[in-house]
């Protein structure tokens, strides 16, 4: 369904269920931001937001290589794309899944941590024309999430396993993954002079160098450097360093690709002094406030029909629909005092871990999806 703006929507569906809404124009510019600002390879990360409905909108916009964490990864990107390449980068599977990317989805570049994994991948594939990323380890205090605290060899191990790869005729190439909503570009400068360490130690030939995600959008309360700011830093640093010269870099974005283009169109279940109810929650589409503590929060818009409230505003405690007291955003929400039961809020920068996290905990899913086309309409957004 397409709808020119929110007000459309919510006077023709009069919607009582929680609306994502995709803005094209909004997922292609900053699609389009991303693959012409960063100097490599750009592939999107699935496990940000695989719904097809969006996975199209990226399509569309240019993406050509995507980061895939499992078979149903990799069926549902070519299901869409069936030239799409493929990255199988988790660095832990399920057994017989790399003969099956292989086989079955072309996948020809594989990453690992641990000598256990390469054996894994030796003993179910061929030598000849794979690729092999060595994933070592970035830590990274400025990150909302510490990814390395799961994943990455430390650099005595990375060193040994490049040459283990090289050794069995698979091409050895470096990744790191800095964190998740980073803010500032410090750390791939930091990853990336670590990585030129390990390269000239190696005694091999690395070509391909993966940067990973953790690139940011900007959320209430949580401003980061501008997205020109982390290009600028990681190319600067690949010229600077001879190691890196000629090296190819990728990277794989999910957040800065998809989180402001969709927004999620919510109703007021209820209202008490301070305290707010809605038809989605934690357990819904809003896991990542909690994951985040309370950081992480969204910018909205609140309508009573087709009209905005944008009178005073006030904190309000703010619950979702199901019977567990812990589906609660963990930090208050600036709302309209008029707000009531029956109006609507609008969540916007909410495109990131929002469908790929929610559950169907009491039997609520959110699932209805429209598009917004008039270029005019912006989702909520911070200035």
């Amino acid at each position: 369904m397409q709808f020119a703006g929110i007000e459309d929507v919510i006077a023709a569906l009069n919607p009582r269920e929680p609306v994502y809404c995709i803005y094209p124009h909004i997922l292609k510019a900053d699609v389009r931001r991303f693959i012409d600002g960063f100097p490599g390879r750009v592939m999107y990360a699935l496990k940000a937001n695989p719904d097809p409905r969006v996975l199209q909108q990226v399509i569309n916009a240019g993406i050509a290589d995507f980061d895939a964490a499992s078979i149903e990864e990799m069926q549902q990107v070519h299901a869409l794309d069936a030239a799409a390449r493929l990255f199988f980068m988790a660095p832990v599977r399920f057994r017989g899944a790399v003969r099956r990317a292989y086989t079955e989805h072309g996948v020809r570049h594989y990453v690992i941590d641990h000598i256990d994994e390469l054996r894994r991948i030796t003993d179910e594939l061929p030598t000849n024309d794979v690729v092999i990323f060595v994933r070592m380890a970035a830590n990274n205090s400025d990150a909302t999430y510490d990814l390395s605290e799961k994943f990455g060899a430390g650099q005595d191990d990375t060193l040994r396993l490049l040459r283990e790869v090289a050794d069995i005729g698979m091409e050895p190439a470096l990744a790191f993954n800095v964190g998740s909503l980073v803010r500032r570009p410090a750390a791939y400068v930091t990853a990336l002079e670590n990585c030129a360490r390990v390269i000239d130690a190696a005694g091999c030939a690395v070509n391909m160098l993966d940067v990973g995600g953790g690139f940011p959008s900007d959320y209430p309360g949580m401003r980061s450097a501008p997205l020109g700011e982390f290009f600028r830093a990681i190319d600067e640093t690949r010229r600077r360093l001879p190691q890196l010269s000629g090296i190819e870099l990728l990277a794989e974005p999910g957040r800065a690709l998809i989180a402001g283009g969709v927004s999620l169109l919510a109703q007021v279940l209820h209202r008490t002094e301070d305290r707010v109810f809605l038809n989605d929650g934690i357990w819904g589409s809003m896991i990542e406030t909690m994951l985040s503590k309370g950081e992480l929060q969204y910018p909205t818009r609140s309508y009573c029909g087709a009209h905005v409230l944008d009178g005073e505003q006030r904190p309000f405690e703010v619950f979702g629909p199901t019977c567990d007291s812990l589906d609660r955003l963990p930090s208050p929400m600036p709302l309209p005092l008029d707000l009531r039961a029956g109006d609507w809020i609008e969540f916007g920068t909410i495109g990131a871990y929002s469908l790929s996290n929610r559950t169907r905990f009491n039997g609520f899913y959110p699932d209805t999806l429209v598009e917004i086309t008039a270029t005019d309409s912006v989702p909520p957004r911070i200035a």
